[in-house]
């Protein structure tokens, strides 16, 4: 039985050629490649800590187009604005149940009239900006397609006072032409602000 099988022969002669230091045993004889204060047996192994934080790119339109396209401005900023208004709405009814809520009510009561408040108010601000935003976002992928994939001051300008007037033609000529200019004030002073403030806290946001 121990001639057909000699495994502890084997196991003999492995264990003497480890204990054996010589070049044909990778950790001892081949060279360490270090990056910073970790070393690697193999190149290999230290091209799998370097990997690329670079964006990947699927397609090669992609790495040649600068900025966000239609679809992606369209979600931004209409997701945006209803986060935004609904966050000030919510405020505005918590002020308006703060400011009905009457001496002796239970808390239960004064609960239930906040939760109402906060969620009718802050659905309708919600609503009005995203809708704003959406005209906005359109106007301005529009603007910029005729001219020439533009990005500048004249496309932020011109999407605000598209989306003003848009906005409130329903009310008139009159109160288009006032939410016309009203929307170009706040885009450009947006556009103004905005290019400081995320070179100096977002760099890479890509916005």
């Amino acid at each position: 039985m121990s001639s057909a099988f000699p495994f502890g022969h084997r196991d003999d002669t492995w264990q003497q050629q480890q204990q054996q230091p010589g070049p044909a045993h990778g950790h001892v004889a081949r060279p360490e490649y270090g990056v910073g204060h970790l070393l690697y047996a193999n190149p290999a192994y230290r091209e799998l800590h370097e990997l690329h934080t670079s964006p990947e790119i699927l397609f090669e339109e992609q790495a040649l187009r600068n900025g966000r396209n239609w679809g992606e401005d369209l979600t931004l900023y209409t997701g945006a604005g209803y986060l935004a208004g609904a966050a000030a709405g919510a405020i505005a009814g918590l002020r308006r149940a703060a400011a009905e809520a009457e001496r002796g009510e239970s808390l239960k009561l004064r609960a239930s009239r906040v939760l109402n408040n906060c969620s009718s108010v802050g659905r309708a601000y919600g609503t009005r900006l995203g809708v704003i935003a959406m005209l906005f976002s359109g106007t301005k992928s529009t603007v910029s397609y005729y001219r020439s994939r533009a990005d500048d001051w004249i496309n932020t300008a011109a999407a605000g006072v598209s989306a003003g007037a848009l906005y409130r033609i329903p009310g008139g000529p009159r109160a288009a032409i006032v939410g016309g200019i009203v929307g170009g004030i706040l885009s450009g002073a947006a556009y103004v602000a905005e290019r400081p403030l995320l070179e100096k806290f977002a760099p890479n946001l890509g916005i």
